[in-house]
């Protein structure tokens, strides 16, 4: 193969898409091409293997995930410097490419989002998703359940003539009603064309005899097993005596295609607009799996907050590839749940753009364009367009460092109604794609200044403008919403509270992190919060956003609207004590807030 071809595919591939064409070439002179054939277990260890070809299947444990076209394997090995339980079989013949462990090196410390690519891929790889999306599932629930099945004097070619009507890849051979063999399309390669047999040839001369089998109640992980430990890829499925159907590895594999993993991959691969609309579909199907599985909820929002950076990153691709070059450097932010990692379902859009330049004339014209595109294109993905317009389609949120340093200096010291209710959205604010240097030269432009006396005076007196909702007895307060639900609501009420009161003390204190979990740890180590404080208002916060994520999982799973309402005649004793208990430490909170930043001026 050409250095060419090499080159070509790796510009597709993130992060070697990345690179200098430069660097780039050079990679693509020190990578080895191997051809992996069906069934085979790939022997390379301590180099990061791409693959350009085929479909491969990586085995940890008792958990099965599918790599394909762009996908990477060896780099936990690489980054961790241990040996990691897994494999890495060949479903279809194919080709990888293979990188040595000194320019995998070299390339991540000379290349920082070529590093931190890896780095992010580990951490998906150890938080997402710890137990497979097949390991409850029964074999029976996977396998194909038509039987087709042919006798052993057949020919050969009758066999294949089948094979072929029915688009299966195995056919079962019987005697007397009970299974003898199977015939499968490796053993036509092998045992047929490549010895030369006649078309007349009996199917009993070349099939499988006696072939091992598995109980129609058995668990996925357990066929895995089977397979893997005989190196086949057909199971006949048995329930009371009789073949019920055969269950292939590519049912296994169909069976892992909504985990986040494939789901993160199989983002980055789409190279239209279709194929990532129709992304949506298998996101929402991913969170009815997550919700029957009984995830905790930061687990899924971290896992819905990444699958939606890779969609944003994907549509910029896109944007790019439709509109050229950009002409500067930018940074896509995005703020709110989303920068914070703690977003569900419903969060809509809330975004903006960072520029190099001015934007005027031709610059303006160019982001404007690809902010239209890509904010459309993740309106198609499932992530609404925001009502607010906090978007970068909104001309006001499309600016220079020079622009969203002095409209935040604006926030800061005139701190106006609605410069402070701006503040909760824009100061929870994280690079999703582009340059991560020019973000963080406006993040230290905005903390050498956020910590203004009458700014935190005026943010902590937002932050206590609305109560959780307990009365003076500890009672419940409800409320209705515009379908009049009455109920308690989640996020107005508790989970924003939390956030605003966290934001202001690490405004004041000059706290980088983001996410509500890194800034109260923050402010522990520089103890201007107690660790039990710290603690009681980490559980309030998991509490009320596990809640929130109870509603809106009954919703999806009844197609209903999303809701942030809870009554609480639907709750437990216990729970609506662990209630009252949440919404008792945010007002306790909000009184530390009072104490401590609104004493008059």
């Amino acid at each position: 193969m050409q250095i060419q071809e090499v080159v070509q595919f790796l510009t597709q591939v993130p992060p070697f898409a990345e690179l200098p064409a430069a660097d780039l070439s050079a990679l693509s002179q020190q990578i080895k091409i191997y051809y992996a054939v069906q069934s085979e277990q790939l022997p390379f260890s301590h180099q990061l293997i791409l693959v350009r070809t085929g479909l491969f299947l990586m085995q940890q444990q008792q958990q099965l995930y599918p790599l394909q076209s762009g996908d990477c394997w060896g780099y936990r090995q690489l980054l961790t410097q241990q040996d990691v339980a897994e494999q890495l079989h060949c479903q279809e013949d194919g080709l990888v490419y293979l990188i040595p462990q000194a320019v995998f090196e070299q390339y991540q410390h000379q290349f920082k989002n070529f590093a931190l690519y890896f780095q992010r891929l580990l951490g998906r790889a150890l938080h997402l998703h710890q137990q497979s999306a097949t390991d409850h599932q029964r074999v029976a629930d996977l396998c194909a359940r038509q039987v087709y099945s042919i006798q052993g004097d057949a020919t050969i070619q009758q066999a294949a003539i089948l094979m072929t009507q029915q688009r299966i890849s195995s056919v079962l051979v019987m005697a007397d009603n009970q299974l003898c063999g199977i015939l499968t399309d490796r053993d036509l390669r092998t045992k047929v064309l490549a010895t030369g047999l006649p078309a007349n040839t009996p199917v009993e001369q070349v099939m499988t005899r006696n072939p091992y089998r598995i109980a129609a109640d058995a668990f996925s992980f357990e066929a895995l097993q089977l397979m893997s430990q005989h190196n086949i890829h057909h199971l006949p499925v048995e329930r009371a005596g009789s073949v019920i159907g055969v269950l292939t590895t590519s049912d296994l594999v169909r069976s892992t295609q909504e985990h986040p993993l494939f789901l993160i991959s199989h983002i980055h691969r789409q190279h239209d607009s279709a194929g990532l609309s129709a992304c949506q579909a298998s996101i929402t199907q991913l969170c009815r799996q997550l919700g029957q599985q009984q995830l905790p909820s930061r687990e899924i929002s971290q896992i819905l907050t990444t699958l939606y950076d890779a969609l944003a990153q994907s549509w910029l691709k896109l944007a790019l590839q439709q509109l050229g070059p950009a002409p500067c450097a930018f940074s896509w932010l995005c703020f709110g749940s989303q920068a914070r990692q703690d977003m569900l379902l419903s969060a809509d859009q809330d975004n903006a753009l960072l520029l190099e330049k001015e934007p005027v004339g031709d610059v303006e014209r160019y982001f404007s364009a690809l902010a239209s595109f890509v904010c459309d294109g993740l309106a198609s993905s499932g992530q609404v367009l925001c009502p607010g317009l906090v978007m970068a389609t909104n001309p006001k949120l499309r600016l220079s460092l020079s622009g969203w340093s002095s409209r935040f200096a604006g926030m800061i010291q005139t701190p106006t109604p609605q410069a402070l209710l701006d503040s909760s959205i824009y100061f929870d604010a994280r690079v999703v794609a582009g340059s991560q240097a020019l973000f963080n030269a406006l993040q230290s432009d905005i903390l050498a200044m956020s910590n203004q006396q009458l700014f935190i005076w005026q943010l902590a007196k937002n932050a206590l403008s609305h109560q959780p909702p307990l009365g003076f007895f500890k009672h419940f307060i409800l409320e209705q919403d515009g379908a009049k639900r009455r109920g308690l609501d989640l996020k107005k009420r508790g989970i924003a509270l939390i956030h605003d009161v966290v934001r202001v003390h690490a405004l004041a204190h000059g706290v980088s992190a983001v996410q509500t979990p890194a800034r109260l740890d923050a402010l522990v180590t520089l103890q201007v919060l107690s660790a039990s404080e710290a603690r009681d208002l980490t559980a309030a916060f998991e509490l009320l956003h596990q809640l929130r994520w109870h509603l809106q999982y009954a919703a999806l799973q009844q197609d209903g609207s999303m809701t942030n309402l809870q009554d609480p005649a639907q709750l437990n004793v216990l729970q609506r004590h662990q209630l009252k208990d949440a919404f008792a430490v945010i007002s306790q909170h909000q009184q530390i807030v009072a104490q401590r930043y609104c004493r008059e001026l």
